[in-house]
């Protein structure tokens, strides 16, 4: 195993120079002169030499990319053009990532018990009103546009209702609240999109689920335990949920990755300060330092993600070579 894990640490690394790189050459192959984009229209000539000075882009491109490669370790992204304008990339990221990682952290953790559990009732009781009515609502929410889903319940329970906030991740007032009334503030803003959240990726993890853990009932050493006479509690969690879980670890590794990245829909739709609607506010911007962080960003937390499934898979199914 500790082998296992070097030679897998040693090619994180290998993949993770390589997404520098793309990310790198991504933004510098698009048309158009960057200096252009990071100076105001109003900029002279002059102004627009000092920022290519600055940011090096008057030097040939693998001196670029060592500059760039230096301030990706060392944390300096550079600073906003278009979103907020000369504020650095490093401050603007951090609130936005904490405010992200809670509402797509709490929804995945809900969509992943939810979705295993509607699955394996589904799966266990095949054929019957459990699995008919599991599934279709698991098919119902897989085949509905997000946005859609999360417009009504905005309408709905926040403006109909006046229930919840219609809009923010936070109150205005929320840095005089105590520690507690921060806590419940947060959430109270944070109810509706975990629900849109969580109603939007749990009916992929149940499906895949009720799939998998159907296969695995069908296998010969499934009848051979029923043969056995071991008790059908003991089939179904010992001995078939662990190789039906094989699927929804792959699933749930690249759902983790996208915790940086949030789900731009539902964070537009409700206004939600996080990383989804910075991405779109960059996109709509021109903001391409941001992008270039934002994207960086995404591709190394599904890379770490994915690291850590191939260690969870050694240990569910031991049939998996190290």
């Amino acid at each position: 195993m500790r082998s296992f894990i070097l030679r897998k640490s040693v090619y994180l690394v290998i993949t993770l120079f390589a997404i520098i790189a793309f990310n790198f050459f991504l933004f510098r192959i698009m048309p158009g002169d960057p200096a252009a984009v990071l100076v105001p229209r109003s900029g002279d000539e002059a102004l627009k030499a000092l920022v290519r000075e600055r940011f090096h882009l008057n030097d040939p491109l693998l001196t670029q990319l060592y500059y760039y490669i230096i301030q990706v370790f060392s944390g300096d992204f550079g600073v906003s053009t278009g979103v907020l304008k000369n504020a650095e990339i490093s401050t603007i990221l951090g609130p936005k990532i904490f405010n992200t990682v809670i509402l797509v952290g709490i929804g995945t953790a809900l969509a992943i018990y939810l979705g295993v559990l509607i699955g394996k009732v589904a799966a266990w009781r095949r054929g019957k009103l459990a699995d008919t009515l599991g599934m279709g609502f698991a098919l119902v929410f897989y085949s509905m546009p997000t946005f859609l889903f999360a417009l009504v319940l905005l309408m709905v329970f926040a403006g109909t209702l006046g229930w919840f906030p219609l809009k923010g991740a936070t109150s205005q007032d929320y840095n005089e609240f105590s520690l507690m009334d921060k806590i419940g503030d947060r959430a109270y803003h944070l109810v509706l999109p975990v629900i849109a959240f969580t109603l939007e990726i749990m009916a992929e993890f149940a499906i895949i689920m009720r799939n998998s853990l159907t296969d695995v009932l069908t296998e010969d050493y499934i009848t051979t335990a029923r043969a056995k006479g071991v008790p059908s509690k003991s089939i179904l969690n010992d001995h078939a949920m662990k190789n039906a879980l094989l699927p929804v670890v792959t699933v749930m590794a690249i759902s983790v990755g996208w915790v940086l990245g949030g789900t731009i829909m539902v964070e537009i739709v409700f206004s939600y300060d996080g990383l989804g609607k910075l991405t779109w506010d960059a996109v709509l911007n021109l903001d391409y330092p941001l992008l270039q962080a934002l994207f960086l960003l995404m591709a190394i937390a599904v890379l770490v993600a994915n690291f850590v499934a191939d260690i969870v898979y050694t240990y569910l199914d031991p049939r998996v070579t190290i």
